[in-house]
């Protein structure tokens, strides 16, 4: 999905914010004169997942540091495996478990600290309990039918903490369709607040499916840019399930049998979804309509 004037605006005036600590005026105006001229020569399919990696890059090389959420990451990793098994035995009795367990992961994708100004652990919680929240009945039952169809299915991990949820879908997954390969995909280097391996050995996610990175340092799925690893698992897949706004701003267009599992928590997907802030949204590529 191309690169948005909303989205530039955004993920500019975000590093203004960012780099007001600072008290050197003149190498804060390079820097975002620096951005301005990455903005203005990118490419015609560059994404925001692509200008956020650039970005970080180039904080780095002005201001130094990660400009990472390291500890965050572990914070929340935490936070979920302590609810773990609670969540789970509500999945477990609800009448679809399953369909719990997807309700259960997109509230997860709440924890994104790029996308948010603030990720409340109070506003997560009440999440899980919001009455209204419901999947696409007519896609969920498509992607019950081809789970049944299935022999390999490719799963695109997003953020810490939310990757608990994830591997409780898996779990599901993988006891309801015994038959089906499920590789589960991380992000290939530390970018933002998004799951890397480090992620899924502290969730037990390794211990539940086989994980690999996606060769990647973009908080998103740049195909150009993944592994062949990677590229191999998503050939041979007969469908794919990606979580989080920046895998589908990275992956819409790709024509593959893709299920997109997300929140809208900006501007952008809350009005082109018409969406309510927060509103959970379960699509598939080949049939999503947004204005």
């Amino acid at each position: 999905m191309r690169l948005y004037a909303s989205c530039i605006c955004c993920l500019l005036n975000k590093q203004e914010q960012n780099i007001r600590k600072f008290n050197d005026e003149a190498l804060k105006s390079e820097y975002m004169k620096e951005l301005a001229r990455i903005v203005g020569n990118s490419e015609v399919d560059a994404c925001a997942p692509w200008l956020a990696a650039e970005i970080r890059k180039t904080y780095q090389k002005y201001f130094g540091g990660t400009g990472g959420y390291e500890k965050e990451k572990k914070e929340f990793n935490q936070i979920l495996l302590d609810v773990e098994k609670d969540l789970e035995q509500k999945i477990l009795n609800s009448e679809d478990p399953l369909r719990t367990a997807l309700l259960y992961a997109r509230v997860g994708n709440y924890i994104d600290f790029s996308a948010l100004e603030c990720v409340d652990k109070e506003e997560l919680f009440d999440l899980f309990d919001r009455e209204n929240d419901i999947l696409d009945e007519d896609e969920y039952r498509n992607f019950c039918r081809e789970m049944q169809q299935a022999k390999k299915m490719v799963y695109v991990l997003d953020n810490c903490g939310e990757i608990v949820l994830d591997k409780l879908v898996i779990r599901l997954l993988k006891k309801q369709y015994p038959q089906v390969e499920i590789t589960a995909v991380v992000r290939g280097e530390e970018v933002m607040n998004d799951a890397t391996m480090e992620d899924a050995v502290m969730t037990g996610l390794t211990e539940e499916t086989l994980v690999i990175g996606n060769g990647d340092n973009v908080a998103g799925t740049i195909f150009s840019r993944i592994s062949p690893e990677l590229r191999q698992k998503i050939e041979e897949a007969d469908l794919l399930l990606a979580k989080g706004q920046g895998n589908f701003e990275s992956m819409y267009g790709c024509g593959k049998n893709v299920y997109y599992l997300f929140l809208c928590k900006c501007d952008w997907f809350i009005k082109k979804f018409q969406a309510e802030r927060l509103q959970g949204m379960f699509v598939n590529e080949k049939r999503v309509k947004f204005i």
